[in-house]
Formats: structure tokens, C-alpha cells, sequence
């Protein structure tokens, strides 16, 4: 491959370092949607460098050429990968590939263990668990319920319990689950997408705290109900959280109460430009870079 492929991964490299600042420029909503979307284009231009470099490099070695039947001379010229660093592009490829794996099958397996409550008696989409820990989270998929136990609605009055479930209902309504796990799955591949991660998972919550006030009409109301639910929670004996959900008061409380007392953000749509112009110049690298593979592949006698 030639330099196209080296600045591909280099813009996936930019991308996650631009996230952050993006993020916290936007409104939750705004900010959840664009960090997912950087998210997979970096991963996508991550993964796609780390193949190119694999096929460019691991193709000059022995075996390869003796089933392709291609000539190492014609590829050396043609697609100046050394083989050393093909091996390295694989072995990075497969431990991204495994972790992105691992964490796919955690989350299925976390929600699959959660089966069960989705069969309680519910009043509409509604469950009550009977339990001493105050708690609550959205439960996705086809039978969409929200779990609370019975601890967390003695904990709230009537007024706070409406914000709550309006909270988990806006998990539920936008599917805030499937970004959580793109932008989990995207940091398991690329570990400098970690930052955003934690970012995006922080947003969905403010998103979801944003429609609850707007539900019930009062940011007031909802800092307040946020605020009661954490100090339930504090003085409660800890639990093993359930994993695989979206819960209530997961991800920094303190941050999110302080935001639901101030004005409703607004986006500042300049915070954009600088990874619009990364994300152009990444889908230029990506094309070139898919020339240049169809061309390592004609070599090699695989296409």
C-alpha cells in the first residue's frame, strides 16, 4: 500500500482525538448521534487500514505466494507493504476483531440474563421489583419494559416517579441501547475511542434527562428527582448493578443534576467543521485505499 493507507488510520487517529471536544459542543441528542457516527467511520477506517496492510504484507510471504501463484517482485512494485508489518496489521485485526466479539456477546448475554422480568405481571410496560436497593432501568428489545423496584417509588413522591419513568421511557422511545452498544463495540476495536465511549454513554443520559423535563414541564422537578434517587441509593446496601441496561443513575449524577438546573443546551454547530473536514478527507483515504486493494488483489491472482 502506499501512504493513502497509512493516513487513513492516522485520520482515524484524528477523528477520536476531535470526539471529545465535539461532544461537549453539542445538545445530548445532537452529540449522542455525531459520536456514534464518528465512532464508526474511525472504526471503519481503522479496520479497513489494518486488512490493507495485512493482504499487502502477508502477501510477499512464502505460503501465500505458493497458493496464489503470484510474483513477489510484481507485488514488492506494486504495493511496497513489507511483510513484517502485514503480520502486525493481522495480529492487531484479530484482537480488535475478538474484543469487538467479546463485548457483543457480553451485552447479549447480560440482556438475555434480564429475560425473565420481561414475563412479570407489568402494568403496561411497567414492572415493580420487589427489593430493598433503589433502581432503575430501561429493559429494550421486543418487549420493552421499565423496571423499578419497589424501594426506588418509596424513595421518590408520585411527582419525582413521573420523571423517572419518563427517563427510562426516553431510553426505551429513541433506543438509546443501540448507540451504548456501537460506541462499546467501536472501543473495544479501537481503544482510543474509549474517551468518546464513556462521552456518548454520559449523553444518553442527559438526553434522556432532557426529555424527561420536558415531559413533566419542570428541569427543576427532574434535578430534583435525580438528586432524592442518588441519595436513596447512597444509603442503600450496595448490589450488584443488573449490566446490559441503561439505568438511572449510572452515569455521573452530580454532572447531570448540575445541567438539569441550568438553561436546556443548545448546539454550537461550528464544533463541527473540523470533523467534517477530517471525515471528508477519511472518506478520500478510505476510496483510495479500496483502489489500491483491488489492485494488491489482481496481483495476488484473488480477483
Amino acid at each position: 500500500m502506499h501512504i493513502t493507507v497509512y493516513l487513513l488510520l492516522l485520520a482515524s487517529v484524528a477523528l477520536a482525538m476531535l470526539g471529545p471536544q465535539l461532544g461537549r459542543r453539542l445538545a445530548p441528542a445532537a452529540a449522542v448521534r455525531a459520536l456514534t457516527l464518528l465512532s464508526l467511520i474511525a472504526t471503519a477506517a481503522m479496520v479497513w487500514g489494518l486488512i490493507a496492510l495485512a493482504v499487502g504484507g502477508l502477501g510477499r510471504t512464502d505460503v501465500f505466494q505458493d497458493q496464489a501463484h503470484s510474483s513477489p517482485v510484481a507485488l514488492a512494485v506494486d504495493d511496497p507493504v513489507p511483510d513484517v508489518l502485514g503480520a502486525l496489521a493481522a495480529g492487531l485485526l484479530t484482537v480488535s476483531l475478538v474484543r469487538a466479539l467479546a463485548v457483543m456477546w457480553r451485552r447479549w448475554s447480560a440482556v438475555r440474563a434480564l429475560a425473565p422480568l420481561r414475563k412479570q405481571p407489568a402494568a403496561g410496560d411497567l414492572v415493580v421489583v420487589k427489593s430493598d436497593r433503589p433502581d432503575a432501568y430501561a429493559l429494550p428489545g421486543r418487549s420493552r419494559r421499565v423496571v423499578v423496584t419497589s424501594a426506588m417509588l418509596r424513595a421518590l413522591p408520585a411527582d419525582e416517579q413521573a420523571v423517572l419513568l419518563a427517563h427510562e421511557r426516553a431510553h426505551l422511545l429513541h433506543r438509546h441501547h443501540l448507540y451504548a452498544g456501537v460506541a462499546e463495540t467501536a472501543a473495544a476495536c479501537n481503544p482510543l475511542l474509549r474517551p468518546i465511549r464513556d462521552l456518548i454513554a454520559f449523553q444518553i443520559e442527559r438526553w434522556a434527562d432532557e426529555e424527561a423535563a420536558q415531559s413533566t414541564g419542570s428541569r427543576l422537578l427532574a434535578a430534583r428527582s435525580l438528586a432524592r434517587a442518588a441519595l436513596a441509593i447512597a444509603d442503600a446496601t450496595r448490589m450488584r448493578e443488573p449490566q446490559g441496561v441503561l439505568a438511572y443513575l449510572r452515569h455521573k449524577v452530580t454532572a447531570r443534576v448540575g445541567a438539569m438546573r441550568a438553561e436546556r443546551p443548545t448546539s454550537h454547530w461550528g464544533a463541527v467543521s473540523p470533523a467534517l473536514a477530517v471525515t471528508a478527507l477519511t472518506g478520500l483515504a478510505f476510496a483510495e485505499v479500496t483502489s489500491d486493494f483491488s489492485r494488491c488483489l489482481h496481483v495476488l491472482h484473488l480477483f
